[in-house]
């Protein structure tokens, strides 16, 4: 549909609870191509990072023609946001002090001809890339914001300076409604700057061909293992220690069970050492990181999540297994109670508390059929309100608003 609309502009109408999600459209004869240049600092694996690389993908480029400005090297994601074939430059700025790679980024802006920089909320890309744009002279500036409750070195320092970074840019996205409360009582930006657009997933890329019985086959788990898996890069913020002491709870109802964690991070070697003495390692198996999701998530009964307040905000990962139908158990962290609706979708566990957690995945073991109607609920949910198509279409609605102020 987006691809039709070549001569149409978009003004988003955001609905009473601040979403931009209704499109009106007006005749636009002739218009160009808006340019976009998204900045980043670097791409390594994780859920923002994904839904970059989703968002790239899926943009209309009969509409908008975009680039990439990486600040240091691309990392494991950019390597296939690169692939995509779009302009980029990377390694603008080596160094976070380097003021000179500033200067470099605001003359690629100005040779690009920017009308729109995206800003992805790493510290270093909202220092350089406010400063680099304003000197360019770019018309719009937006940050996507992803982060909640992230403790940094020099944590008071940094935050001043994302408070008077804010100030230079038009709009603030949030991923959440209860994200977009949280900018404005925490880091103080006009509520009028911020638009909220939810995360998106592509459900069809979690549709497996496999059945239940051939995905386990072909990780050699037994057809009629209860298996919990979690999707979560392995830092310290995910919490998997959470996860591995409520699996040890949970091989005490259901002894033949399999735990996957599906994820790699510097965490990886102390969680193998704990998942030994905690003397679950033959249950637990650790399958770093995976392009072949659908499949695994075919395998699985119940997905968690266990992360700590900080950095979460809305799961990316979920999204994902929801959107194959799997039911999910979380940590009521950030604004994960937008998705994860407590006996509908799911359940939400205390943070912090294996107990809690294996309670929850527990009772839906137990209840095959409970199982089957949240994976429906769940699945039905991101189709309607959580695909990557709807968070393209209100990106792009919002993008146009800002460069055509006047259409």
């Amino acid at each position: 549909m987006v691809n039709s609309l070549l001569n149409t502009a978009y003004r988003p109408q955001p609905d009473k609870l601040g979403l931009v999600t209704a499109k009106q459209t007006i005749h636009v004869p002739g218009r160009r191509k808006i340019r976009l240049t998204v900045l980043v600092s670097t791409l390594a694996v994780g859920g923002a990072e994904q839904l970059l690389l989703e968002f790239l993908r899926h943009i209309d480029i009969s509409r908008f023609q975009p680039g990439v400005l990486f600040l240091k090297d691309p990392g494991v994601m950019g390597k296939e946001v690169l692939a995509l074939g779009y302009p980029y430059e990377a390694n603008l700025i080596p160094n976070r002090f380097d003021l000179t790679g500033t200067l470099r980024v605001s003359k690629r802006l100005t040779t690009w001809n920017t009308d729109v920089l995206l800003l992805i909320n790493h510290r270093d890309t909202l220092f350089h890339g406010v400063v680099a744009a304003k000197i360019a002279g770019v018309p719009t500036i937006v940050n996507w914001a992803n982060e909640t409750n992230r403790k940094y070195n020099h944590h008071r320092l940094t935050m001043v300076v994302r408070q008077i970074c804010h100030l230079g840019m038009d709009r603030v996205v949030a991923a959440a409604v209860g994200h977009r409360d949280y900018l404005v009582r925490s880091e103080k930006i006009p509520f009028h700057k911020i638009v909220t657009i939810y995360n998106g997933v592509d459900p069809d890329a979690f549709r497996s061909s496999m059945t239940r019985q051939e995905a386990r086959q072909k990780m050699g788990i037994e057809a009629k293992a209860p298996v919990v898996s979690i999707i979560a890069a392995l830092r310290p913020d995910k919490a998997h220690h959470v996860f591995l002491r409520a699996a040890r709870i949970i091989l005490r109802s259901f002894p033949d069970a399999r735990f996957l964690i599906v994820g790699d991070g510097p965490e990886r070697d102390r969680l193998v050492k704990l998942s030994r003495e905690l003397s679950i390692d033959d249950s637990v198996h650790f399958l770093g990181m995976r392009r072949d999701l659908r499949d695994i998530l075919a395998a699985v009964d119940v997905n968690t999540l266990s992360s700590n307040p900080e950095q979460e905000t809305l799961s990316v990962a979920a999204l994902e297994a929801m959107s194959a139908g799997v039911p999910m158990v979380a940590t009521d962290v950030g604004f994960m109670k937008e998705i994860v609706i407590s006996g509908k979708t799911g359940f939400l566990a205390n943070s912090g508390d294996p107990w809690d957690l294996a309670e929850k995945v527990i009772l839906l073991l137990r209840d095959p059929k409970l199982r089957m109607e949240m994976g429906g609920e769940s699945k039905n949910l991101v189709k309607a309100r959580f695909s990557v198509a709807t968070m393209v279409s209100a990106f792009q609605e919002l993008f146009m608003e800002c460069a055509c102020p006047g259409d």
